[in-house]
């Protein structure tokens, strides 16, 4: 019988930001370029999808929870989120809930991604304070528009 472990590996993850403001003066140019560099050890578990949203409403894109199971990311396995919109011209939103009360949301712009490196959301408002483990993963964005989402988990 055929050998069909998966071996974990590092999934390592560098981001490169580039930018030098120049100067009348040569001399005078201000270089802001730094690379950032994080590995997530003992990966076994990656989802890679593109998706396409019907509609303008608010969408379930990944489900989490205690357990894995068929469409369920086991919570405190995920290591490492990246959503991507990969529309050119239209923002995507972008966030968690725990599919009753709480949740925390925010733009991507054009072509750009957002990382999360875990699966809690804390926060407070004026009146309260929240402290949750998120059970959905969801984006809202125009007819047709096309994100790529990349889970790691252990």
């Amino acid at each position: 019988m055929a050998d069909t472990d998966i071996n974990a590996a590092s999934l390592t993850v560098t981001i490169t930001e580039a930018l030098s403001v120049g100067h009348d003066i040569t001399a005078d140019a201000r270089d802001f370029a730094q690379t950032l560099t994080h590995t997530f050890a003992s990966i076994a578990n990656a989802s890679k999808r593109v998706l396409k949203l019907a509609n303008t409403n608010l969408t379930k894109i990944a489900s989490f929870g205690t357990a894995e199971s068929v469409g369920i990311f086991k919570r405190a396995d995920v290591k490492y989120i990246r959503v991507t919109n990969l529309d050119g011209t239209a923002d995507l939103q972008v966030g968690f809930d725990d599919d009753s009360s709480e949740a925390a949301y925010q733009i991507v712009a054009p072509a750009t991604s957002v990382v999360f490196t875990g699966t809690k959301l804390d926060g407070s408002s004026a009146s309260s304070t929240c402290n949750i483990d998120i059970v959905s993963l969801r984006a809202k964005g125009v007819a047709g528009h096309q994100l790529e989402v990349f889970i790691a988990s252990v």
